[in-house]
């Protein structure tokens, strides 16, 4: 079957431990997804993490941008025998629209304390890309709204879901987003879905994701990884107490800019959502009922080791605190949302969206 005459959005998820390149390939109103290689993270140069120094800015910009070539070819083998990703030549079975690198709350952070750094990788990125793809292509290199990585999330969702009535929280590595439809939420915007207008709310914590929480909330003893085996008479709550999310000003956003500066306070509305029930995605997919057992009272096979009791605390009490009850996943990537929404324009109603990670607003594209 060919698919020359189809279309094709390329779009990087540029998160924290790295990024992701997809394909979405059009037909009809229907969307292939054809995941590829993860490479670099964007943000490691920048805050100089990972091993990584400003001196390594090119070398990774290079490594992003060689994965367009990468996922013409089938990747490496996994433990099952199988490739890691097929391949898709998208130079030749597409007609290629747009390549958008869009990042997350790491580059969010790191726009926060290296704002110029951040705008020369962006002018860099975007140079090496227009190289490589041509004059044609439509190119977008920027970090997303928050706002935008939970309406993505939301709209990612969507497929599975036989209606709007719905609400998302997604946990990721540096922050978390809440989303869903609110018609009495003054914060929601006006978002086009399969051609009405809907009101939805979206807010993301920065600084309450899994990895960077244990940071901004507390470490503390008794969070530790194996605890229960030093203490038999420790108890989940033990650890929870420690964990402060919520206070009186509203629920602890470290890292975005408050009326006092960075660090802030959100109360999420969440009983005017207009959603029949409520859907767990990112690192909720792997949240078990047997992480206390594995992580807090024994040193089971945790991901994370030194934060593992932690997670498995942290993640039921957030929920918790947001008053959402709910068992339902969903393995979905926010990249569907992106390119749904970029083919429909369902931000074209909607008000300008905030760049809450700084106190001077959004970087201007060049």
């Amino acid at each position: 079957m060919s698919f020359a005459t189809s279309h094709c959005q390329i779009i990087y998820d540029a998160g924290s431990s790295g990024s992701r390149l997809y394909v979405y390939q059009q037909q009809g109103e229907d969307w292939i997804a054809h995941p590829g290689p993860k490479v670099a993270a964007l943000a490691d140069p920048v805050r100089e993490i990972r091993g990584k120094t400003w001196d390594d800015l090119n070398a990774v910009l290079n490594e992003v941008v060689g994965a367009l070539e990468l996922i013409k070819q089938d990747g490496p083998l996994d433990s099952k025998g199988k490739p890691e990703w097929p391949a898709f030549d998208w130079s030749t079975d597409c007609e290629l629209d747009s390549v958008q690198v869009l990042a997350t709350a790491g580059m969010r952070i790191a726009e926060q304390s290296e704002r110029k750094r951040s705008a020369k990788l962006w002018r860099k990125l975007k140079r090496k890309l227009r190289k490589k793809v041509g004059k044609v292509v439509r190119i977008d290199t920027r970090t997303l709204t928050g706002y935008e990585e939970g309406l993505y999330a939301w709209i990612s969702v969507r497929q599975t879901q036989p209606n709007n009535h719905f609400g998302i929280v997604e946990m990721g590595g540096a922050s978390s987003q809440v989303t869903f439809p609110c018609p009495d939420c003054d914060a929601a915007q006006t978002i086009i879905v399969n051609g009405k207008p809907v009101p939805i709310y979206s807010y993301s914590f920065l600084g309450l994701g899994q990895d960077e929480a244990p940071k901004t909330l507390g470490m503390t003893a008794s969070c530790a990884y194996g605890v229960g085996l030093d203490n038999a008479d420790w108890r989940v709550r033990h650890c929870a107490a420690n964990i402060h999310i919520k206070y009186d000003q509203g629920i602890f956003d470290p890292y975005n800019v408050g009326l006092k500066g960075y660090g802030s306070y959100n109360d999420i509305p969440t009983e005017k959502a207009d959603v029949d029930l409520w859907v767990l995605t990112g690192a909720f997919q792997y949240m078990n009922q047997d992480d206390l057992n594995n992580c807090c009272l024994s040193k089971g096979d945790c991901f994370q080791e030194e934060t593992a009791c932690f997670r498995a605390v942290y993640l039921p009490k957030y929920l918790k605190v947001l008053n959402v009850c709910s068992s339902q996943k969903a393995d979905a990537s926010w990249t569907y949302g992106a390119a749904v929404c970029s083919a429909t324009d369902c931000l074209r109603d909607s008000g300008t969206l905030q760049c809450r990670w700084s106190d001077k607003g959004c970087l201007k594209k060049r």
